[in-house]
């Protein structure tokens, strides 16, 4: 009989922790406020790209050593950040969200509507832009009416960056399949209309019809969500070479990926609770024996009690609301852990916005195994690991490191909570 484990928080840690704990025999269950920031994201897996302000250049891995001892991938460790991005790539091929694993180990780049480029060490082949770097003739291709199609800006901004300043970029605009619409189109939409079939003919028609004579084409994220690896199957089947730009929010390429782990968490018989904020702990004699959730679709004041074996808390950080950041104090929300951070709330971001800010880093301290410590570097729980962005000592937007570190302690967390 497997033990019952309950993992808080449904973002892509805490799949990640779900998926590797019912693979290795846990009864799960993953208990939701909302969707995570998979449902924003780009769908790219950052591992580190930038240490002290420099792009990393070769693997990731070799950069690892610039970081902070207690920077959560030197506490995970090397082994287990490789079999965590393994196990993912695996979960996204499974499901069809082809990630390109051809370039020896370093990052890839990827471009945002608006034409900046960023490093991310895991993508899907229409993400990846690398194709671009042999690329002579481009054409930008804009959707009327999609607000996530601004060629001429991408264009002006990608020319300027000197990894793509080789390009001759042409524009189209083809009309929207939707014609104006009452309200602002996203590529989610686009994307949705292309999961069905008379999206998928009129997306394969329109690239085929535009695509002669260019090397490559640069087009909004709308190559579909759910039938997303047979619609780009079709594509390259007609010899045509895409770029998908990063999206706004709903992130297509987020919304891939989410689906992904949903599909792989649902077939390891992972349940979910959705709709549920888990307000604090019951704890006795250093165990938690139960979390204590509200939920929003009954009113969001009655308290539900769920009991589990194990627990391991994946809540997201201060803008997750994972920690709790007030002007008196600093503290995860669940159990009321105390984090350090300046007295002075001023003191906790740049008044140079692109400048390093400390809140990002706010968030717990763990062990190898995902215990949360004390000031005394003692675990403080017998049967609840963390993971993802609830640790803390590591700026993950200076860094670009936010999925990666998120994937890594949630996979470790999956894995250690089998050996409590």
């Amino acid at each position: 009989m497997g033990q019952n484990v309950i993992v808080a928080g449904a973002g892509i840690s805490g799949l990640m922790a779900a998926i590797t704990a019912a693979k290795n025999g846990a009864n799960v269950t993953v208990i939701s406020e909302g969707a995570g920031v998979l449902s924003i994201g780009s769908g790219a897996i950052d591992f580190l790209g930038y240490v002290n302000k420099k792009e990393v250049t070769g693997s990731p891995y070799d950069s690892l050593s610039y970081l902070p001892d207690n920077h959560p991938y030197n506490i995970i460790g090397k082994d287990n950040i490789k079999e965590s991005f393994d196990e993912i790539i695996s979960i996204a091929n499974d499901y069809g969200y082809y990630i390109n694993t051809t370039k020896a180990g370093e990052n890839y780049h990827c471009i945002s509507i608006l034409g900046t480029v960023k490093p991310t060490y895991i993508c899907s082949e229409s993400m990846d832009a690398s194709i671009l770097y042999n690329a002579r003739k481009v054409l930008v291709l804009g959707i009327e009416f999609l607000k996530d199609s601004q060629p001429s800006i991408l264009i002006k901004t990608l020319l300027e960056n000197k990894k793509f300043s080789h390009l001759e970029c042409d524009v189209k605009v083809i009309p929207s399949p939707f014609g104006k619409t009452h309200r602002v189109l996203t590529s989610f939409d686009l994307a949705r209309y292309v999961d069905m079939p008379e999206g998928q003919n009129w997306l394969v028609n329109t690239l085929e019809s535009i695509s002669a004579g260019y090397d490559a084409l640069i087009i909004p994220s709308i190559c579909g969500v759910d039938a997303y690896g047979s619609i780009y199957n079709k594509i390259k089947e007609k010899g045509i070479k895409v770029v998908e730009t990063i999206a706004l929010p709903p992130g297509v390429g987020g919304m891939r990926l989410r689906g992904a782990l949903y599909s792989k968490a649902s077939q390891y018989g992972v349940k979910f609770i959705l709709n549920c904020k888990i307000s604090r702990a019951i704890v006795e004699n250093q165990e938690c024996c139960a979390l204590v959730g509200l939920h929003s679709d009954i009113g969001g004041d009655q308290e539900t009690i769920y009991k589990a074996d194990k627990f391991i808390i994946a809540t997201g950080g201060v803008i997750g609301g994972g920690i709790l950041a007030n002007f008196d104090k600093v503290e995860e929300a669940i159990f009321k852990i105390p984090i350090d951070a300046p007295k002075s709330i001023e003191d906790w971001s740049s008044k140079n916005f692109f400048e390093d800010h400390k809140f990002p880093s706010f968030g717990v301290t763990v062990s190898k195994d995902m215990y949360v410590l004390d000031s005394r570097g003692m675990p403080l729980y017998k049967n609840v690991l963390f993971a993802g962005n609830t640790l803390g000592n590591y700026d993950f937007p200076a860094e670009k490191s936010g999925y990666g570190v998120a994937i890594a302690s949630g996979y470790t967390a999956g894995k250690s909570i089998m050996k409590i």
